[in-house]
């Protein structure tokens, strides 16, 4: 849909916003009130129970004052007005639903002289922390100004949630992806993580990268990097505002921290120990926040630091990808290779906030915020590879192929051979984000600069090592998928007559080295500014004009070398290099009848008897350490992006059907400058290789609406609409002019030279990947409408439709290339290459409904459930209809719980249905990762022994939930794999 035909609805929404009706949505804050004459204290704090808003008093030691009676349907900030005229009391707005009140006798506004008590609904409503959380969830979603959600700090703290993005994915309409167990990505309303918009307490931060296996998640933030302790909620807004920083059509993601002034002093100390049962290992947590506040209540800091650490193990049965081949006159997809992969990794989560609130003066308040995180994951991969495609013409047994829909799922190769792989990386990911933000008034204005810089620096302090052994030639073995291995997730047979635990009969091949370094950053200057406004036009009344700005410069620059390592002068490899035991147990669940543990490389032995040729003395550098070469730097690359915005809204109220209304109408402009840069390999005329910089700028601006309207149908109902036209960049990774083909063709062309183009080996593969700097933006088109129901004391519930169609959106599509490549010995070669790039090339609709319920029940018990259905797909010329990745069709959770004194526990199934994702942990060569539907069910508990002292105990994936994907359909399974259980014991104190 065009600019022109969203401002026409825009308009014709504030025209419409009559008695006749309206089709937009924003905050409420409109309800019955009947609050009699009594003391402004209690009669403030009706108002904002009942309201959904904050107050802050300040009158003289000793002092009362008597408010009005307010009678009526009418917007809190009317009922404010009434009851506070002509009592003596003055009051100010500062934000859309907080209000500071104090004595006109007394000292001015934000008086430094006079403290300032402020009333924490959440204490005032509820006592139990998690009813607490879901209250305080409830009340911000009633006091928004568009359609949202939100997770609280009593939420996050009372569920077992590794990160913030478990802790998200209880929330209507959000979805996680995970990896190797824990929750990593976060998807909303049928739209995967690229289409999330993540910011910290309002401003932009730098997305980290991740570096396992060389993926690029672009957008994409990896939520498993920041733990959940030090923080106070996150919001999800789902419907656009135009102060809203923009970028996610699917969501905008705040991620909010602890405040100075906030609360009371207190000191809070979590300590616990954790146990995987697949690992067997038991480790520490530890957390400790606080808050100081001082007595005039002009200073507060606050800041804490958490650390966990994990020890899990992932067993994972895999294909590596299919290939056509001709089996008995029959053409059939056959699986390149069976592999099965114990992974056994070592987590350290270091994060620590620090906060200072400041009011300087009067009308002046400066607030500084930081948070750093280190995520440390050392990562061991032991991996047994039964070659199939190679051998499965020749090989094959005759009889005994099971064959699927055209698909080999099971034979015996009678003359085939295996590999015995290790794969070693210790990543670290470091997050620094720094905020200063002020807050002043200006005559009628309020004023709210901020300044934020953040980077993400992701690197290999162990780069990654491959490490290969192989049997001899002529060794038989034999595989059974199943008839549908995603749907029973267990193979039942993997068997071979070969020794796999018998290190002499392993021969040495390759040892590769690749070091990654990735360095993001993101500054980034905000300036609001607010002012009361009393225009009327006919039933329309705007109330508040705002306008803004945004400048925003962010990059990535994304180093990689690879080597291949050599043996010291006078070492040599042998048994004793191959003799390390993997765990026993491991595939458990997984392959029913399946050899024993086998022995794996010794990386100690390996490390200290290779070394990079005239390069480094070992095999541990950076890539800072290495200089590049022509391969470097056409794998590397440079992206800056730096972004100009400005917007403007005004908020308003009306009636819709004689019924309250309130809402915002506005405008966003945005203009992106972008500069790629990196390198392409050619050959010069003299046959050398030739190594070509390749450069790119381009630009690109938009105009972005949004209106938001809230009708209060009554005291318990609201309804909700909402229009915006949204954006979403293109993904730095696929922006990135590097060229990237497989690693494996690579280092078969560099050793084989044009021999391999004249005659190719069975297994090559001649692919690769890369960006397209030319990419335009998503840009969307949406409209929701939202449903809410408040229940008397506790709960909700809410029924909210959406619609997004999206223009320009980007696909990956396969094309031919000539790519040059180095050789050992001799002039470089050209080869033609199938470059998988993205493209603008089509269109994409997502229209669900989702729907939620918190409900108190008897006894204690209760109930807290959310479910979101999706249809969702893409149209190219050359695709009527693809997958969306990141959208499952139905999601959902269900939490009972139970809150009985001092007893708290509650439990929490989370289901999704299958879906498309970017992780190919294939590694290259599949068109379709599909993720399998998974359920996983969690328990939490906690019991007070006094009102500040408490123990908790925590259990995950309670069903042991075996994961599983495959390649489009289930007839072509890819993989299936299994974390297991864990669980938590531990202690709290506040003190």
């Amino acid at each position: 849909m065009s600019f022109r035909r969203v401002s026409a609805l825009s308009i014709a929404a504030l025209t419409l916003a009559s008695p006749l009706g309206a089709p937009f949505a924003a905050p409420a804050g409109v309800a019955r009130f009947d609050i009699p004459a009594q003391d402004a204290r209690a009669a403030l704090m009706t108002l904002c129970l009942k309201s959904g808003c904050a107050f802050a008093l300040s009158t003289e030691p000793g002092r009362s004052y008597r408010a009005n009676a307010v009678s009526g349907v009418l917007s809190w900030r009317e009922a404010l007005k009434r009851m506070l005229e002509g009592t003596g009391l003055r009051y100010e707005i500062t934000d859309h639903a907080s209000v500071r009140v104090w004595a006109e006798t007394s000292a001015p506004r934000r008086a430094a002289s006079v403290p300032e008590e402020v009333v924490d609904l959440e204490a005032v409503t509820v006592t139990a922390a998690f009813v607490a959380g879901i209250q305080d969830s409830l009340i911000q979603k009633r006091r928004a100004d568009a359609i949202v959600d939100a997770v609280s700090a009593g939420r996050i703290g009372e569920l077992p949630a590794a990160n913030l993005a478990e802790a998200l994915q209880r929330v209507p309409g959000v979805a996680i992806e995970r990896e190797v167990g824990e929750g990593q990505f976060v998807s909303v309303r049928g739209l995967g993580p690229l289409f999330q918009s993540v910011t910290l307490n309002g401003a932009p931060v730098a997305f980290n990268e991740n570096i396992r296996n060389s993926s690029q998640s672009g957008r994409q933030f990896r939520f498993r990097a920041l733990s959940a302790d030090l923080l106070a909620g996150a919001v999800v807004a789902k419907s656009a505002t135009a102060d809203l920083v923009d970028g996610g059509i699917g969501s905008n993601i705040d991620i909010r921290t602890v405040r100075g002034l906030e609360g009371a002093s207190y000191l809070s100390i979590r300590a616990n120990a954790h146990a995987e049962a697949r690992s067997g290992t038991i480790s520490p947590d530890f957390a400790v926040a606080g808050r100081w506040r001082r007595a005039d209540d002009r200073l507060g800091v606050v800041g804490g630091v958490a650390t966990e650490r994990r020890e899990v193990q992932y067993d994972r049965f895999q294909i590596q990808r299919y290939r056509d081949v001709t089996v008995d006159g029959q053409m059939l997809a056959v699986p390149d290779d069976v592999r099965t992969t114990v992974e056994q990794e070592q987590r350290a989560r270091a994060t620590a906030f620090i906060g200072v609130e400041w009011r300087v003066a009067p009308e002046v308040s400066l607030s500084l915020d930081a948070l750093a995180s280190r995520f440390n994951n050392a990562i061991r991969e032991d991996r047994i590879v039964y070659a199939v495609g190679d051998y499965a013409a020749s090989a094959l047994a005759a009889g005994g192929a099971r064959i699927e829909g055209g698909v080999l799922t099971g034979g015996r190769i009678t003359a085939g051979q295996i590999g015995n792989n290790l794969e070693i990386s210790d990543q670290t990911h470091d997050n620094v984000s720094v905020s200063l933000a002020m807050k002043a008034d200006a005559g009628a204005w309020s004023l709210e600069p901020r300044v934020s810089a953040s980077s993400a620096r992701s690197n290999l302090d162990t780069p990654l090592q491959r490490i290969g052994g192989v049997s001899p030639l002529g060794v038989s073995y034999a595989f059974d998928l199943g008839t549908d291995l995603i749907a029973t997730r267990e193979a039942p047979l993997l068997s071979t007559a070969f020794d796999i635990a018998d290190p002499g009969k392993l021969t040495f091949s390759r040892y590769g080295v690749r070091a990654t370094q990735v360095e993001d950053h993101d500054v980034t200057g905000l300036i609001a500014a607010a002012r009361p406004v009393d225009w009327s036009l006919g039933p329309l009344r705007v109330e508040r004009l705002r306008l803004g700005g945004q400048a925003s410069d962010r990059g990535r620059d994304y180093q990689r070398r690879d080597r291949e390592a050599a043996l010291r002068p006078g070492a040599t490899v042998d048994a004793g290099f191959f003799d390390v035991r993997t765990p026993t147990g491991a595939f458990d669940r997984l392959i029913g009848a399946r050899p024993p543990a086998w022995t794996s490389a010794d990386f100690a032995a390996f490390r200290s008897a290779f070394v990079l040729p005239g390069e480094a003395n070992g095999v541990i550098v950076d890539a800072d350490d290495l200089v590049a070469n022509g391969s470097d730097l056409q794998g590397s690359y440079k992206v800056a992006e730096r972004i100009l915005a400005g917007y403007g809204r005004l908020d308003f109220s009306t009636t819709v059907l004689d019924r309250p209304a309130t809402g915002n109408v506005g405008v966003r402009a945005a203009r992106t400058r972008t500069e790629v840069m990196g390198s392409l390999l050619g050959v010069s005329g003299d046959g050398r290789l030739d190594v070509r910089p390749v450069r790119y700028a381009g630009a690109h601006a938009v105009v972005l609406p949004s209106v938001n309207l809230a009708v209060a149908l009554d005291e318990h109902w609201r309804l909700r609409l909402a229009a915006s036209r949204s954006i979403t960049r293109p993904s730095l990774a696929d922006l990135r002019s590097a060229t990237v083909p497989a690693s494996s063709l690579v280092s078969t062309l560099y050793n084989r030279g044009h021999a391999e183009i004249d005659s190719p080996s069975a297994g090559t593969l001649f692919a690769g990947v890369g960006g397209n700097p030319t990419l335009k933006p998503y840009m969307s088109t949406n409209y929701d409408l939202s449903l809410e129901r408040e229940f008397e004391g506790f709960g909700g519930a809410s029924l909210a439709v959406f619609h997004k169609t999206i223009d320009d959106y980007i696909v990956v599509a396969a094309r031919p290339e000539r790519l040059a490549f180095a050789t050992r010995a001799g002039p470089p070669v050209t080869a033609t290459v199938m470059m998988s790039r993205p493209r603008n090339a089509g269109e994409a609709k997502v229209t669900g409904i989702e729907a939620a319920l918190s409900r108190k029940l008897l006894g204690g018990l209760g109930i807290w459930t959310s479910a979101t259905l999706v249809d969702a797909g893409s149209r190219t010329d050359a695709s009527p209809r693809g997958r969306l990745n990141g959208v499952s069709r139905l999601s959902y959770s269900i939490s009972p719980f139970i809150e009985r004194g001092r007893l708290h526990a509650h439990l929490s199934w989370t289901w999704r249905s299958s879906f498309g994702s970017e992780a190919d942990m294939q590694g290259g060569g599949v068109s379709s990762f599909v993720v399998a539907s998974a359920g996983y069910l969690d328990a939490a508990g906690s019991y007070d022994l006094t009102s500040k002292i408490s123990l908790f105990v925590e259990a995950s994936n309670l069903t042991d939930t075996i994961e599983a994907a495959y390649e489009g359909q289930h007839d072509r399974p890819l993989q299936i794999g299994r974390s297991g259980r864990s669980f938590g014991l531990g202690i709290r104190m506040r003190l």
